[in-house]
């Protein structure tokens, strides 16, 4: 069952440029570690078990060599760079395989994961992965966490955010069949529609809401045609009422907004 939003992934250029650029927009970016059987490094900005991950292409070589979820994360960098996926926490990934399964949508998983941090402390996971790989797509991946919450937050203690950000709040994932992403989201992957409409349909979980929608605005239209579906924008919370409208060129393209 998915219990809750775990993380959204902004792929950058390297983990260096994207600490620079983020901490300059207001974040406490923590050093993550890497990813070596897929050739990624991260950083991370951490509000409580939610968090961004900044994730960058390390080692070409492995990268090209680790299968669809690497080589289409390399792909995508080779291209741009900005919000690029979600993740949802579940606390039994078979059945969101069993889920995905029923509808005769193609995954990978349950399989197993490891990050070493700079302390040399290892975080382990299982993941699944509809279709080839979560990058720019319609859906999410899944992960089940192996290190428990309290020492992963032990660990990687909230950040201490100048913005006075405090959470992951939103993401609008724009679509070009409705009326499939229902399907993925509802019969796939158990979750309950709280609002539909002719244009999109918003799920909670938790504190956090997905809004998936067909595209509206010009702009909208045109993240789509470019783009593909997927994730199109990011909102975060903040305590401050005045928090400062982010540039997606400072966000190293990544569309941001903020609520209270």
């Amino acid at each position: 069952m998915i219990t809750r939003l775990d993380h959204v992934v902004i792929a950058v250029p390297d983990v260096a440029t994207a600490i620079e650029a983020y901490s300059k927009l207001g974040f406490d970016v923590a050093a993550g570690g890497k990813h070596p059987s897929i050739g990624t490094a991260n950083a991370i900005i951490r509000f409580g078990l939610d968090y961004i991950e900044l994730l960058a292409v390390e080692d070409l070589d492995v990268a090209r060599s680790g299968g669809p979820f690497a080589e289409e994360f390399l792909e995508y960098c080779e291209r741009a760079s900005g919000l690029v996926g979600f993740v949802f926490a579940s606390d039994g990934l078979e059945a969101e395989s069993a889920g995905l399964n029923a509808i005769e949508l193609d995954h990978n998983g349950p399989f197993a994961m490891d990050r070493e941090r700079p302390d040399g402390r290892v975080l382990a996971w299982r993941l699944v992965i509809p279709g080839t790989s979560p990058w720019r797509k319609p859906w999410p991946f899944l992960i089940q966490w192996e290190t428990p919450d309290a020492e992963r937050v032990a660990w990687d203690a909230p950040g201490q955010h100048a913005n006075r950000a405090s959470g992951v709040a939103a993401i609008d994932l724009l679509v070009d069949d409705l009326v499939a992403a229902r399907s993925l989201y509802e019969q796939g992957l158990g979750l309950a529609p709280e609002r539909v409409s002719d244009v999109e349909v918003r799920y909670t979980v938790g504190d956090f809401s997905l809004t998936v929608r067909t595209p509206v605005t010009a702009d909208e239209k045109a993240s789509l045609a470019a783009e593909g579906p997927g994730p199109y924008q990011l909102t975060l919370r903040s305590t401050d009422a005045n928090a400062a409208a982010i540039d997606p060129d400072d966000a190293l393209g990544a569309r941001i907004a903020w609520t209270a």
